[in-house]
């Protein structure tokens, strides 16, 4: 990692002070942030120096805002709508990786390298010191998990940098494996000349999209909380961009489906909305009144994948989606570390994904 300078005590003392003294003539808001910058330098200032500590260790040490919340999965499963939802909500913001003021500033936050890490937290306390409100911060990044890149290593070493511990609530969306591949396909051929669905059936893949990333057991798996079968093993020795994360104890996982975002059922989306509020531990909780935003539509999709001849792709898609299912049932329904928002609805469509929704009565496949 690049070396940063570090400055000295004093130095940062003086730094505090003029801040709260320059400011002192603003209005209430002005005051407040000045005040919060003042006391956020003094608090560095106060920390243990040694000349010999590494320039991570002390920014470690240096940390007093963390990640609260981390929209890691799936793409094309809502998480635009579910991070437009929540960073309308006051005590929740959305930090960007990029931010010009400007609504159309990419959501994601995608990291590489270690040093992104840091920079996120770099970001969450630029956010902090300017805001006049407390707030929990979270990110975007619906790539995290399936497979591409280095998310999963990424969700770990948040945990070990974060200064409020390996306590990131984690929050994955899922959709029925068919509907996900027409969206995720359609979504990627705006801008590139696709390959023909047939040539995406096992991991090879066209920018994320293939059959294997719609195994999203796989994806979960990597989190590190569900003892792994042979099968699984062998899964992850074939695919080398999947990893575990180790240790993952403070991990709390919610799963929602992008079908209950949509849902017009209004107590089945009360139920959905107050255990949303109750996992972030919002003070004011979710309204059965709110409801998700539309983003990313397409009313004209250029595929329709109930065409005859995406029938191999859909056979594909379905036969895992039935192995995906009764994984979730087996593993996930009773497990301490997961959160299904109203458990039995979340089921009852997860139990779909073991049928093809473009046969009329959706006749199974095995």
């Amino acid at each position: 990692m690049t070396t940063r300078v570090l400055y000295c005590p004093i130095l940062l003392v003086f730094l505090a002070f003029c801040v709260s003294s320059v400011l002192c003539h603003d209005d209430d808001n002005n005051r407040n942030n000045s005040e919060k910058i003042a006391k956020h330098l003094q608090a560095i200032a106060s920390q243990p120096q040694s000349s010999t500590t590494a320039s991570r260790t002390l920014k470690e040490q240096q940390r007093k805002v963390g990640l609260h919340f981390f929209i890691v999965g799936y793409p094309k499963t809502g998480t635009s709508a579910m991070m437009s939802y929540l960073d309308s909500r006051n005590e929740l913001k959305i930090v960007k990786r990029v931010d010009t003021g400007s609504d159309n500033d990419p959501p994601e936050f995608p990291m590489a390298i270690e040093e992104d890490v840091d920079f996120l937290f770099d970001r969450i306390e630029e956010e902090y010191v300017k805001s006049d409100k407390d707030q929990k911060y979270g990110i975007k990044w619906p790539g995290a998990i399936s497979g591409k890149g280095i998310g999963v290593e990424s969700i770990k070493r948040i945990g070990e940098y974060n200064p409020l511990g390996n306590e990131i609530k984690i929050i994955v969306g899922l959709r029925h494996p068919v509907r996900w591949f027409e969206s995720f396909y359609n979504y990627r051929s705006k801008h590139l000349v696709p390959p023909p669905t047939t040539s995406l059936i096992g991991s090879n893949d066209f920018h994320g999209v293939c059959t294997d990333t719609a195994r999203f057991e796989k994806g979960i798996m990597q989190l590190g909380k569900i003892p792994l079968r042979a099968q699984d093993e062998q899964f992850f020795e074939n695919h080398e961009n999947y990893n575990l994360i180790s240790g993952s104890g403070g991990l709390k996982v919610f799963l929602y489906l992008e079908e209950q975002l949509s849902d017009h059922d209004k107590e089945r989306h009360g139920l959905f909305m107050k255990e949303l509020s109750s996992y972030l531990e919002v003070k004011e909780s979710f309204s059965v009144d709110d409801h998700f935003p539309e983003t990313n539509v397409d009313s004209n999709p250029d595929v329709d994948i109930c065409g005859v001849e995406h029938v191999a792709v859909r056979r594909e898609l379905v036969r895992n989606g039935r192995k995906t299912a009764n994984w979730i049932r087996a593993n996930i329904v009773e497990a301490e570390d997961f959160v299904l928002p109203n458990k039995e609805h979340f089921m009852s469509i997860v139990d779909t994904f073991g049928t093809d929704p473009c046969d009329d009565g959706a006749e199974s496949t095995s």
